[in-house]
């Protein structure tokens, strides 16, 4: 965060920029500045940081714009930037803690005739329950109870509109109230003391409960108060209860008693500092001829910063307190019939204050917030001011000392003659096994007091045993132990992977994502008919036998018992309504033509025919019959890709958005459910439910959204097990230390070229053959970090047998006779050559390549191009729908055999042909590669099929790259395929000795 300390520190001065936007005019400069210092810190910093700055000039008003200069804007969207990168983080490894961070930012306001010192505020916060409030009256409240003589600037405050639904952010300004400038001193004083009183600020709203007025309570409550007047110099007997409180009021309910006056006089005009509201006046009896009357009526107080404690919530007593002065005022001394109990637990907590009279005058909130804290209600009337004060102290002690670097908790005891007292330190997990544990009926003690709190050491559980004397104290110490031992033991024991994740997912619908990253996620989260073992091989799944015909195809598939992670059964039903789904004309996928190896597959596709002629039958519910065009000797491969998984079709029919949902909403067979389903990424649980679960170690996969410089700081604290590929790029900034291993398996990808064949000028043959021509591929080799090898195929090497070279070398003339052949035959002056958009995904080696192939395309043919670096899910729906002209592919094998490959051609409509191309001798030939049998007559059939591909240039192949992975050493069983995808799911962590 260096880079972010320098600029929130540089000078600042006024921008002269004046064109004439749609934007506020100070948006040029503001933007001009981020694109300096983006290109500064290419590696650091990506586009995101531009929704910040559009968010601000869309959202921000006028006048916030106008009074702030240019350089202050600046620093305040890369403050957000940052801040929001690091709250992600933060989130992604604990999501249940609370995580909150300030960013002061001193700066003038400017007027025409002068300027005002301000101090800017940023608070960005996670959101944990979808019932907790955060904004700019919780802020405003901590400035007034702790900061009286600080104030918020008059529309001053931004809220900035995160797309992480579960972080907030504010910025607003605080000036003093005498005008003068804050000092070093007085800044550094926020800075170590506002968050945590912020944190505390925090509300947690309760939805709305509607309850009538008991009418049965109120009068016996007026019966009960009547009888305690027997002479006519009784004062009045009064029952004070609150009623209710808004967002602006506190309400209480008087049931006032008393011996009606001699003279009427008006209630409602004697309370000045609360709104009266008479409800109604009752007779109850007379007394010596005189009537006692019931007085119902309720006692507004406006929600002011002194009746509300520094979290928001309402300070109980100070508001009753206020209702019993100004009832005093209105009719003089009466009897607070309800208030003895109050009073006892305010006379405790009155001396147990005075007990610490540093920690009274410093840090009130604490104190109050372990005495409120104190559980059962009753304790906090009945503790002795010693037992309560040696419980706080033993809580103090506990709070200065760290937890052991290998420790979960940590577990004291003291002993007195008649008490016991128990402070167990923990992370905030240990609070749910408190509750529970206190839950459970073997732990009933009859004489307890505790309080479970949450600090930023820690969660700590305060308590003390009374007239601990016999074996029932004991027993309680002993079960309590074993509780936290055995918690402590499956603590340490948990394997969890924790996986950095730079790509974000195109989809979790396995019939969508079958990309290469969504398909390595959904590998943890579905489970085919068949999957690959650590071999290589193909192995029974979900199936538990497979029936193959003797002219190979036909299969049956037995289904074992396997089921939902909600636990209903997985059938043969949901693997026919799957497929079919994907073979419907209406649902858009990109991995249909997968499926057209089955009878009848591609006609439903193009709606000639219904679903019901299609080669997929259901038996029973636990038989699948699959009838296939043609022999396919690598379809029960096909059968292990994430495309060919079953869907919950009861789920999918009613419930269409299940992809976006997690846990039981996220129907999965799959070893690892999806527990949350987040933008910063995702965390897998194992599942209960799944057939081979003694066979799964891993307890938790967790997948931390990052770029990949966050991901090697996060890798080398510890906080995540696995960079690079496949679910990140490699970095060369990735070096192996002595605790790391290093995956490595060469040729795993190959780079393709891709032209759009369907739009000019790639239509035309001469043009691809003139770019092939052009390109020196040890250019792109020899600059690169990565061990790159030349490909002049299109397929990955473990296909060439013989390392064939179909594909051309770098050869000048040649390049551009076919470049000038072409444009004379397409009638086009080389002046008038259209510059070419070329979309790739940004950053590492492919912007590398693409920078790399623009300087070979104008130096050698004197063509231009415009680079479009984007995001992995944008460049997958630019290239399968046709939209881009020059394109940069990495390409892998799903199979073990080169038709998987050169099919992603045959259809010009098919997604996966990302270049449109489409030829009729090609077709010819794997037409009939698919009905030999023969291994070398097809194997020669895919050959001339490729010869055809290299003739016709679609795509032109660069370089094979290597799969290459940062893993830590303790990872065991980690399996990457010679064709191109890993199997983590039964990888393990292997017990140091």
């Amino acid at each position: 965060m260096i880079e972010l300390q320098s600029i929130l520190q540089a000078p600042e001065k006024v921008s002269s920029n004046k064109e004439d936007l749609s934007f506020h005019p100070s948006f040029v400069d503001v933007n001009n500045k981020i694109k300096q210092w983006q290109s500064r810190f290419f590696f650091t910093v990506d586009d995101t940081v531009f929704h910040d700055l559009h968010l601000l000039y869309l959202l921000a008003t006028k006048k916030f714009l106008d009074h702030r200069i240019s350089i202050h804007l600046f620093r305040l969207v890369v403050a957000i930037y940052f801040m929001q990168k690091k709250l992600l983080q933060s989130t992604i490894f604990s999501p249940q803690s609370r995580h909150l961070q300030i960013r002061w930012i001193p700066t003038n306001l400017l007027f025409p005739f002068a300027s005002k010192p301000v101090l800017g505020c940023l608070i960005g916060c996670n959101i944990i329950d979808r019932y907790e409030l955060f904004d700019e009256e919780n802020i405003h409240l901590t400035l007034q109870k702790y900061y009286p003589s600080l104030r918020i600037v008059k529309e001053s405050s931004y809220a900035h509109a995160s797309p992480h639904k579960n972080l907030k952010f504010f910025y607003l300004e605080i000036e003093k109230k005498n005008g003068t400038p804050f000092s070093a001193i007085e800044q550094r004083t926020l800075k170590n003391s506002l968050e945590e009183k912020l944190k505390n600020s925090i509300q947690t709203l309760a939805p709305s409960i509607f309850m009538g007025n008991n009418d049965e309570e109120i009068y016996k409550n007026i019966m009960v108060l009547s009888q305690e007047l027997d002479s006519l110099s009784d004062i009045p007997q009064a029952y004070i209860a609150l009623d209710q409180q808004t967002g602006i009021e506190i309400i209480f309910r008087i049931t006032l008693v008393y011996i009606s006056p001699f003279h009427r006089f008006s209630l409602q005009e004697r309370f000045f500092e609360c709104s009266f509201i008479s409800e109604r006046i009752l007779p109850v009896r007379f007394l010596e001829e005189r009537p006692i009357e019931a007085h119902i009526f309720r006692l507004l107080l406006p929600r002011e910063a002194s009746l509300l404690r520094s979290d928001g919530s309402l300070d109980f007593h100070s508001a009753r307190q206020k209702i019993v002065a100004s009832l005093k005022t209105a009719i003089g001394e009466f009897r607070d019939y309800n208030g003895g109990i109050l009073f006892k637990q305010q006379e405790l907590l009155h001396d147990f204050k005075k007990q610490f009279p540093d920690i009274s005058n410093n840090d009130l909130e604490s104190l109050e917030n372990f005495f409120y804290g104190i559980t059962p209600l009753e304790k906090q009337m009945m503790l002795s001011q010693d037992t309560l004060s040696t419980l706080f102290s033993y809580f103090l002690d506990n709070r200065k000392e760290k937890l052991p670097k290998d420790a979960t908790y940590s577990f004291k005891m003291y002993r007195s003659d008649h008490e016991i007292f128990l402070i167990v330190h923990g992370d905030n997990s240990i609070s749910e096994l408190l509750s529970s544990t206190l839950q459970d009926p073997s732990f009933r003690m009859q004489n307890i007091a505790y309080n479970i709190l949450k600090t930023e050491e820690g969660t700590f559980f305060n308590c003390v045993l009374l007239q601990a004397v016999n074996g029932e104290a004991e027993s309680f110490i002993q079960l309590l132990q074993e509780s936290f031992h055995n918690w402590h033991k499956k603590k340490k024991e948990q394997q969890i992977l924790r996986i950095g994740l730079e790509y974000s997912l195109f989809s979790l619908d396995p019939r969508i994502g079958g990309e290469a990253i969504s398909g390595e996620v959904l590998r943890f989260l579905f489970e085919g008919l068949t999957r690959i073992n650590q071999n290589g091989k193909v192995e029974c799944a979900v199936a538990k036998s497979i029936e193959i015909s003797p002219d190979l195809k036909e299969y049956i598939f037995k289904l074992r018992s396997s089921f939902w992670n909600d636990g209903t059964p997985v059938t043969a039903y949901d693997f026919e309504y799957s497929w079919k789904k994907i073979l419907s004309p209406d649902f858009k996928t990109a991995f249909a033509t997968n499926f057209y190896h089955i009878k009848n597959a591609k006609k439903a596709k193009e709606g000639v025919i219904s679903s019901d002629q299609i080669g997929i039958e259901v038996l029973d519910d636990f038989t699948l019959k699959v009838t296939l065009e043609h022999p396919t000797p690598y379809f029960l491969q096909l059968t292990s890709i994430p495309f060919y998984s079953p869907i919950h079709r009861i789920m999918d029919q009613q419930h269409p958005q299940w992809p976006y949902q997690h846990g039981k909403n996220y129907p999965c067979n799959g070893p690892f459910p999806l527990k949350i389903n987040q933008q910063q990424g995702y965390q897998l649980v194992k599942n209960t439910f799944y057939w081979d679960i003694n066979n799964i170690l891993l307890d938790q996969v967790i997948f931390n959204l990052m770029n990949s410089t966050q991901a090697l700081q996060a890798f080398r604290k510890k906080e995540i097990d696995w960079i690079g590929n496949p679910f990140g790029s490699w970095q060369p900034t990735f070096v192996p230390e002595k605790e790391d291993q290093l995956i490595t398996l060469p040729n795993s990808w190959i780079c393709w070229l891709v032209f759009n064949t369907s739009k000019p000028p790639f239509n035309h043959r001469k043009i691809r053959q003139a770019f092939a021509h052009i390109i020196q591929r040890t250019e792109l080799i020899s600059g690169s970090y990565l061990h790159l090898h030349p490909a002049f195929s299109p397929l990955l090497p473990h296909f060439l047998k013989n390392q064939h070279s179909l594909f051309p070398d770098y050869h000048l003339a040649t390049a551009q006779q076919l470049f000038q052949e072409a444009l004379e035959e397409l009638n086009i002056d080389r002046k008038n050559f259209p510059s070419l958009n070329f979309v790739f995904h940004q950053k590492g080696v492919r912007e590398y390549t693409a920078h790399c192939l623009k300087k070979q395309f104008q130096e050698g043919l004197g063509v231009d191009c415009t680079l479009h670096p984007l995001p992995w899910s944008a460049i997958f729906n630019k290239i399968t729908s046709g939209d881009f002209q020059l394109g940069l592919v990495h390409w892998t094998s799903w199979v073990d055999d080169p038709v998987y490959t050169l099919n992603a051609f045959r259809f010009v409509k098919d997604d996966l042909n990302f270049s449109k191309w489409e030829h009729a001798e090609f077709q010819r030939l794997l037409d009939v590669s698919d009905q030999e049998i023969n291994p070398f007559q097809r194997s020669s059939y895919l050959l001339q099929a490729e010869h055809v591909l290299c003739q016709e240039v679609p795509i032109i192949p660069l370089f094979y790259q290597p799969y290459q992975s940062l893993v830590h050493k303790g990872l065991r069983n980690v399996y990457l395929n010679q064709w191109g995808f890993f199997n983590l799911t039964r990888s393990f962590y292997k017990k140091e000795v």
